[in-house]
């Protein structure tokens, strides 16, 4: 059975606050045991317009949950993370990897994404790691310099 946009995402974020889901493919189970069948791309959109992360819960165990329901866009909120998630930062060309605190990854990224940092086309995360792509070498430039002041 097919369910709506709006729907689909507020099943997800149901199940995601009564169930453990670790992975795409268990929140797909787990519609799919409820009746819906859906596709993993769509999953992945509704994951990324709902603000879900992977990271590690209260008991350490790793699983979806919502980052926030509003993110805060300013400009202190990216300082603040980078400098308590953030552990080192290497430029390669227009690109930034940035390494953070296990688990942090996504959640650093979406602080950046949220707010429309200037130099920033986007961010790919993972466990402990950021990748930034950066508008040009100009761009990555400054934003090194940056991220090397507020890690230090």
């Amino acid at each position: 059975m097919a369910l709506k946009k709006k729907a689909r995402q507020a099943l997800i974020l149901d199940i995601l606050n009564h169930q453990v889901i670790d992975s795409q493919e268990d929140l797909m189970k787990a519609l799919e045991r409820m009746g819906y069948e859906v596709t993993q791309a769509t999953i992945s959109r509704d994951i990324k317009e709902l603000r879900v992360v992977r990271r590690a819960d209260k008991h350490g165990q790793n699983r979806y949950q919502v980052l926030l329901e509003n993110v805060e866009t300013t400009p202190n909120l990216v300082i603040e993370g980078v400098k308590t998630m953030a552990t080192g930062a290497t430029q390669v060309e227009f690109m930034i990897s940035v390494k953070t605190t296990p688990g942090s990854g996504n959640r650093l990224a979406a602080l950046i994404d949220a707010n429309q940092i200037d130099e920033v086309v986007s961010t790919i995360a993972g466990h402990d790691t950021i990748h930034v792509l950066c508008k040009s070498k100009a761009a990555s430039d400054s934003l090194i310099n940056k991220l090397i002041t507020w890690i230090e």
